[in-house]
């Protein structure tokens, strides 16, 4: 009969602190997921106005690209800000440069995603 409290009372600590650690678990996934999130809209931004700003390009255009670009630069990795930035350096470059760089943006949000 000496027994039946502290198991009890164990029981009731073990219930607890399980639902502390439920609670810090479930608050790490929804704060990867959200980021992953940002970052995929990011991504997805940016690749929308860097499309618009090829097809049509203009001021607005490029503005809207400057946007994402930091959007970018506040969610997502460095690889990725440094690539989209070479989106920018090689507007004037010859094509082959401008793929590479294209190719290399494309590359670095994958890695970043998957990640």
């Amino acid at each position: 009969m000496e027994w039946i409290l502290p198991l009890i009372a164990g029981l009731g600590i073990g219930s607890l602190l399980k639902s502390i650690a439920d609670h810090f678990m479930a608050r790490r996934a929804t704060a990867n997921d959200r980021w992953y999130q940002d970052k995929r809209e990011a991504y997805l931004g940016l690749l929308s106005a860097l499309h618009k700003a090829a097809i049509h390009p203009s001021d607005e255009h490029s503005k809207d690209y400057a946007l994402w670009q930091t959007h970018c630069d506040l969610f997502g990795s460095a690889n990725v800000s440094k690539y989209a930035q070479q989106i920018v350096d090689t507007n004037d470059s010859p094509i082959a440069e401008r793929n590479d760089a294209f190719r290399n943006l494309i590359e670095a949000m994958k890695t970043d995603l998957r990640g």
